[in-house]
């Protein structure tokens, strides 16, 4: 039987088919019979009549199977199975990659945040580039001129900028005037916003100095406030912290952070001391008051509309003190009173501290709620190991993201540079940083001489091998890349200048900072010996290209999300793994020495499980092995190494060994889940 088909003029697709007595075919007349008897086509007679033999034999397009006839195939048992089949299968695989997607989310750990994944580095504006006028101040654009040379040469992603706001710079702009505005040396507003978006385009994060103790007094709220003939007085009188007393009697013995004067100075206009807990041109705004609150907080919803990233808060431990003006306790009576010989009881860490640090939180927190957005904030104090750690908040309230730590900065350079300290101050902080919360190292900034110059050279490019592979977030102050020291200024006029000095960017007059000006500050004369970014950038073993390569080391998620395991001190050598479940461990070993020669001793006898050898990654100098046997660990004085090595015997399972969050790393897949 011929069954095929074909369209003709009129449109309708004719076929031939076989009557249920017609046994010619190939189709047996029973099965023929069963399957068409349903099956109802539409002939167009009046054209089939017409039809010619040849016309029917003949090649033409083939048109399908008709609805009908597909229909009735498609209702056979074995197609509706082979349909259902498919269909679960489709329907499972579906529901098995939405299953392991849930999965793979639910044990993924949270993603780190910008302030956990690059250092965070600090600009004095003042000193970074002055490229606007010539006048010796660096300024806003001097900062955007060099952010390829952070973000690409150097690596980092997180800038702190000391203050850039509108300020007599009686204490270098922390006695701000104007907390909206800029220091016009520095910039325009204008100059501010173009630095953030300039930041954002390359991915970038800002962080600004808020300075919420107190303002100058030259800012509107304090000459209204000490004058009671200004018209806005009424408003603005109880916005700084006054007391009654005679003009001749200080109302008690709370003392300044400079100069050791009293922290109490008289106002004849209203005969009233007013406090200050830095120097009198920097009342001590009146925190107790919530209308003060208000304007902080303002302040803050200022520069975050703006699109800052979050903010170093400054001197918090100062902000409230005790209404009943008690005498602080002075551990020595019969020595003068100073800051040195006082216990602040009553002017540090008081009361209330903590509870507007948690506004600010929360605060920042409203600004925090769009996807990849974070407000970070960072806390400065500095006391006890106790005290300090309290700023973290608590299980119940958040504060600060972490308070800077400065115990590498108060470690003594005569003492306390030893393997043995470090290590105790290593143990110090993370035994006592509360469950979860995250670490950070600090070892010079702008109120410290540099490191270089406290500790030398050498120890200065261990400690930023410390500081990079130790868990959570480094701190480092502008040149510190470049081993930058303090200079000797005649004549200084703040006892901080020598660790303010311009930038040296290259060896051209003025180290490059600017063209022909007279810096505020003298340039270091050792620009002239290399410590430029200019002399260094490229050369093998320079301070520069060393920091490049611990910043780039620590984009490793060993060091960002491993265990720390403290293990051993060993002829003044430290030593420390970074282990990371799934992946292979790394061994930094610091030797302290600050003499010449070299440090040996054979470390696999006190740890018996580890590889005969281990595989030197990086080298704070050139001349240490690129192979470390284990049975005789040979280290130059003043150098550190990272080693990759095996063990029989994991080192995160010891006491010793510290984890923000535990994680491992899954290698069927190919993350990092937690375990």
């Amino acid at each position: 039987m011929d069954n095929s088909g074909y369209v003709g003029e009129s449109g309708v697709t004719s076929f031939s088919l076989p009557s249920p007595d017609d046994h010619s075919g190939n189709v047996p007349p029973s099965s023929a019979h069963e399957d068409l008897e349903d099956v109802k086509v539409k002939i167009d007679s009046s054209r089939s009549s017409s039809l010619s033999a040849s016309t029917l034999d003949s090649d033409g397009p083939y048109a399908g199977m008709p609805k009908e006839v597909l229909l009735q195939y498609s209702r056979q048992a074995k197609f509706v199975w082979a349909r259902n089949i498919l269909t679960a299968l489709v329907l499972l695989t579906i529901l098995t990659l939405i299953a392991l997607v849930i999965a793979v989310v639910v044990i993924s750990p949270p993603c780190l945040e910008f302030w956990q994944t690059s250092p965070i580095y600090q600009i004095y504006p003042k000193s970074y580039l002055d490229a606007d006028g010539n006048d010796g101040y660096g300024d806003l654009k001097g900062i955007i001129e060099k952010l390829d040379y952070l973000n690409d040469d150097l690596g980092v992603k997180v800038l702190w900028l000391n203050p850039v706001y509108a300020s007599p710079q009686v204490d270098n702009g922390y006695d701000i005037s104007d907390f909206r505005d800029i220091y016009p040396e520095f910039g325009t507003m204008e100059d501010m916003d173009n630095l953030i978006i300039e930041m954002h385009n390359r991915g970038m994060k800002l962080l600004m100095d808020f300075v919420p103790n107190h303002s100058s007094d030259k800012h509107k709220w304090f000459l209204a406030s000490s004058n009671t003939s200004h018209p806005d007085h009424e408003i603005y009188r109880d916005y700084y912290v006054w007391v009654d007393g005679d003009k001749d009697v200080l109302p008690n013995n709370w003392v300044s952070e400079f100069n050791n004067a009293s922290g109490w100075t008289w106002n004849d206009d209203r005969k009233q001391f007013y406090f200050h807990g830095f120097f009198p041109e920097q009342p001590d705004l009146n925190l107790r008051n919530p209308d003060v609150r208000n304007e902080i907080k303002d302040i803050l919803r200022f520069w975050l509309e703006k699109g800052v990233d979050g903010f170093r808060c400054d001197a918090v431990a100062f902000m409230f003190e005790a209404e009943h003006l008690r005498d602080n306790p002075v551990p020595d009576p019969s020595q003068n009173v100073t800051k040195d010989n006082i216990y602040p009881d009553y002017t540090q860490n008081y009361q209330g501290v903590h509870d507007i640090i948690a506004e600010w939180r929360a605060l920042l927190d409203e600004y925090s709620t769009e996807p990849g957005v974070y407000r970070f904030m960072e806390i400065e104090v500095y006391a006890d190991i106790q005290t300090t750690m309290r700023y973290y908040g608590t299980q119940f309230v958040r504060e600060g993201d972490f308070p800077m730590n400065f115990e590498l900065i108060k470690a003594d350079p005569a003492t306390d540079w030893t393997a043995a300290k470090m290590k105790g101050n290593i143990l110090s902080w993370m035994e006592n940083m509360p469950e979860g919360k995250w670490a950070n190292w600090v070892m010079s900034n702008h109120d410290n001489s540099r490191l270089p110059s406290r500790v030398g050279n050498n120890l200065a490019r261990c400690a930023a091998l410390m500081i990079m592979t130790l868990p959570g977030t480094p701190g480092l102050y502008y040149g510190d890349e470049i081993g930058m020291e303090d200079n000797d200024i005649p004549d200084m006029k703040d006892f901080r200048d020598p660790e303010r000095t311009p930038m040296q960017w290259s060896n051209t007059k003025n180290a490059g900072f600017c063209g022909n000006c007279t810096p505020w500050l003298p340039v270091n004369e050792n620009y002239k010996t290399g410590i430029t970014v200019e002399d260094q950038l490229g050369t093998k073993n320079s301070m520069l290209e060393m920091y490049k390569q611990l910043i780039s080391l620590r984009t490793d998620i060993v060091y960002q999300r491993g265990y720390l395991c403290v293990l051993e001190v060993i002829e003044n050598t430290l030593i420390f793994v970074r282990d990371l479940p799934g992946l292979g461990p790394k061994m930094v070993l610091i030797n302290f020495d600050s003499g010449a020669g070299t440090t040996s001793f054979n470390l696999k006898s006190t740890y018996a499980d580890l590889s005969a050898e281990g595989k030197v990654e990086f080298s704070t100098d050139i001349g240490n092995p690129d192979e470390m046997d284990f049975s005789n660990v040979v280290l130059k004085a003043g150098t550190g190494v990272i080693v990759r090595f095996s063990t029989n015997k994991p080192f995160h399972s010891s006491d010793s060994c510290f984890i923000n969050l535990k994680v491992c790393y899954n290698r069927g897949l190919g993350i990092v889940q937690t375990c």
